[in-house]
């Protein structure tokens, strides 16, 4: 197998690649629906959000890394019955990431873009309220069903037991 083919497929099953492809998908959509709801459609923003993407690509996923996750999971381990009574963990994990995350960018988005809110709090709870309620479904409904079918597609197609080891020349 090519160097670039095997490490492809070593990508393609990472434990870690599925999570960069969510936040990767999430922060690309939610950045962009952000920006045109307020800015409208225009190339000088979309190049806007594309130059700011990788890097609030990465602090979202470092953000649900170490501190949005670790405090879902906190606070299943101290209240299991409250959150999980009527939902799945699996369910109530992700809308509690997705709540902390969306809380600190709105934070950050909002002061950004100050001049569109001079009352920070009520810019703050209407910028949190747009993106909450788009977050959710977009990634329950979307994203995650979209992902979750075309990886295990690729994984089906390329099995991991055919990984080739490197050859020594």
């Amino acid at each position: 197998m090519l160097p670039i083919k095997q490490n492809l497929h070593k990508l393609l099953h990472h434990p870690n690649t599925m999570p960069w492809v969510f936040v990767g998908i999430m922060v690309a959509v939610m950045s962009s629906y952000n920006t045109i709801i307020r800015y409208g459609f225009s190339e000088k923003m979309l190049l806007r959000v594309a130059i700011v993407y990788p890097f609030v690509v990465m602090f979202i996923y470092y953000l649900r890394t170490y501190v949005s996750l670790p405090i879902a999971m906190m606070l299943h381990r101290y209240f299991p019955t409250i959150l999980t009574k009527n939902v799945p963990k699996h369910v109530s994990v992700t809308v509690l990431v997705i709540t902390f995350n969306v809380s600190v960018m709105m934070v950050w988005f909002t002061e950004i873009h100050r001049q569109l809110y001079p009352h920070f709090i009520s810019g703050y709870v209407g910028n949190w309220a747009k993106t909450f309620f788009v977050a959710i479904p977009l990634y329950f409904f979307i994203v995650r069903p979209i992902t979750l079918k075309l990886f295990n597609k690729l994984k089906q197609a390329h099995p991991i037991s055919h990984i080739a080891p490197l050859e020594n020349h």
